[in-house]
């Protein structure tokens, strides 16, 4: 029951005693009430002002603590600022004195040399000995021929005689021709292949294996530019290179 509708009774209970008594004018009683109506309606202003003033306080404690939440946010921000400025500076510290560092010279790469053996064909640009594979090996095949060891056999004998403390790397080419019938899965296996073969067989008559090196090379590095059947020919090579 509301703070009005108590006063009411308690008016009401009071007029009566006071009417049964017979001792308080009608004016007085109406004074009376409206001193009660007015100390109450001051209650509830009171109230509803307090409850104001509240709602207040808490929406600027809400306001304060978002406000401390968006400085943590802005500080986080500017000590990582800071932190990525910092990096950069080192960075860019780092980058001059490499910078004005002197440069290292590249390490020179194993050159092939220019190698001479009577009866066998030298190729001009790479200064390696030219062993056709016609001769080595059969058509499709990486096993030597026995025509192709005694080709090899000169060539060991002129390796051991002229050059016996020389790098030796191996070279396997093809053609261009793609792989359709033999066991190679490509141009490129079997030109290292080719190039291991003859790089175990000049193991086995006495170079040392510390001295040996080979490649396979496909068809990439053809020496002649043809498809005729004798270009084909040429191209299909091992060839034997002394390197630094």
């Amino acid at each position: 029951m509301g703070g009005l509708s108590k006063l009411g009774l308690k008016l009401g209970a009071t007029a009566a005693l006071v009417w049964a008594a017979g001792c308080v004018p009608i004016s007085d009683y109406r004074k009376l009430e409206q001193r009660f109506v007015e100390q109450e309606q001051y209650v509830v202003a009171h109230r509803k002002e307090m409850r104001e003033r509240e709602r207040r306080e808490q929406v600027l404690t809400l306001r304060a603590r978002e406000q401390e939440r968006q400085m943590d946010l802005l500080r986080a921000r500017l000590q990582k600022s800071e932190r990525l400025r910092q990096r950069l500076a080192d960075r860019v510290k780092t980058m001059s004195v490499e910078a004005s560092a002197p440069r290292a010279e590249p390490v020179p790469q194993p050159q092939p040399q220019p190698m001479t053996v009577a009866g066998l064909e030298v190729n001009a640009d790479t200064g390696g000995i030219v062993l056709e594979s016609g001769v080595l090996f059969a058509p499709g095949r990486a096993t030597l021929k026995t025509s192709g060891k005694k080709c090899l056999d000169g060539l060991i004998a002129e390796l051991k005689k002229t050059y016996p403390d020389k790098k030796v790397r191996i070279e396997g080419h093809t053609d261009a021709t793609p792989i359709k019938r033999s066991k190679h899965e490509s141009n490129w296996a079997l030109s290292a292949k080719r190039a291991l073969a003859v790089l175990h067989y000049l193991e086995s008559k006495g170079i040392q294996s510390s001295q040996l090196s080979f490649a396979g090379y496909g068809p990439h590095k053809p020496i002649e530019s043809g498809k005729d059947k004798q270009a084909l020919a040429r191209n299909r090579r091992v060839e034997v290179l002394l390197v630094d």
